[in-house]
């Protein structure tokens, strides 16, 4: 049974630690098993909607609210500067503006933001470009509109006192992964791409402590997210971050905004308005950073804005990255992902990214 938990409440299962921000959905597959048994009907027709769907050109074109209309967007896991535009635009009244009474919610668990998407109690989900696609894979009936930004946030770290100058330097050494089956098959990937030899790297779980097992000496290097993981260890020492995207991995958005289908086709208005403030929030946020960040660390209870700064200050570059407008969904960097997991072992898809997500919901530049 789903509980709803105010954005000023999070669950002790799902605490800030240290400024750490998990964003992966570890118990994906089993929620997926469930609703591939039969909860996974879009919007209770009980008829499996088509997969995928294509905006027409022009979507948002004429496209307007008539009057207040509420909505509920899920994030994928604790407020964090990763959301400072959707943070934003609540504080700045966007949403408003845009005739939409927002409600977003932090899920209880990291299999929620799924799940209640596909059984039609939420508008909106954030999630990771794998979950999203794992639950593309198993048929649920769902479309991204939107990235929250332009690059993966997986990385490998290493402390610069191990003499860990490269991926290919791990060879031989014991790297601390968190026990999600893509770690591995990204620690491969790196090296390998590095020029390394992968069979040679050690591994050991160590869950979502990378921070400690690196300052203790018990790894050489760990996975974690160089915006989180990355910035709290360079606070403490100086630490060496390799970038998924800088060894072999494409650009790609590591979160997505999604919808159902049935939401995208039934109600274009309500999607173009999201879009829109949503946008608005983060050209208001980047014009006013200090504000922007005050104003999510007083609706993200945990957070503190001594972790916030830090961790918008490094992501502050692939927000928008090279993109002609904020949130843009580049469907070649899908197709290049697609191909990039295949060989890596970590996803198994070969769609047309157009099946699956679309950008017509986003303003021109």
């Amino acid at each position: 049974m789903h509980k709803e938990v105010s954005v000023s409440a999070p669950t002790p299962r799902m605490r800030h630690q240290g400024g750490t921000i998990r964003l992966r959905i570890v118990v994906v597959l089993a929620t997926l098993a469930m609703l591939a048994a039969g909860c996974g009907d879009d919007g209770g027709s009980g008829n499996q909607a088509a997969v995928g769907t294509t905006a027409p050109a022009g979507t948002c074109e004429g496209q307007q609210l008539a009057s207040m209309t509420p909505a509920t967007l899920i994030l994928d896991f604790l407020p964090n500067p990763v959301h400072i535009a959707i943070y934003q635009g609540l504080a700045t009244g966007t949403y408003k503006g845009a005739n939409i009474d927002l409600k977003v919610q932090t899920p209880t668990s990291t299999s929620d933001t799924l799940r209640l998407l596909a059984t039609d109690r939420a508008d909106f989900g954030i999630v990771s470009l794998l979950d999203f696609l794992t639950s593309y894979q198993q048929r649920q009936p769902i479309t991204a509109f939107m990235a929250l930004e332009q690059r993966p946030l997986g990385s490998l770290l290493a402390l610069e006192k191990s003499g860990i100058a490269s991926p290919k330097q791990l060879e031989g050494q014991l790297v601390g992964v968190t026990g999600v089956p893509s770690d591995l098959a990204a620690v491969k990937s790196m090296v390998t791409y590095d020029g390394g030899d992968a069979s040679k790297v050690k591994t050991v779980t160590i869950g979502f402590n990378a921070v400690q097992n690196l300052i203790s000496g018990k790894v050489k290097a760990a996975v974690g997210f160089w915006n989180a993981e990355g910035v709290q260890l360079q606070q403490q020492q100086p630490t060496k971050v390799f970038k998924l995207d800088e060894f072999g991995a494409p650009p790609y958005p590591e979160l997505v905004a999604f919808a159902r289908n049935q939401t995208l086709q039934s109600n274009p208005a309500l999607v173009c308005a999201f879009v829109k403030a949503t946008v608005d929030g983060y050209k208001s946020a980047t014009a006013n950073p200090d504000q922007a960040l005050q104003n999510l660390a007083d609706q993200a209870e945990g957070l503190a804005l001594s972790d916030a700064r830090p961790q918008y200050e490094a992501l502050k570059p692939i927000y928008q990255a090279d993109a002609p407008v904020y949130g843009r969904i580049d469907l070649k960097v899908l197709g290049d992902y697609l191909t990039w997991a295949k060989q890596a072992k970590i996803l198994d898809l070969s769609d047309d990214p157009a099946k699956f997500a679309t950008d017509k919901f986003l303003p021109s530049a």
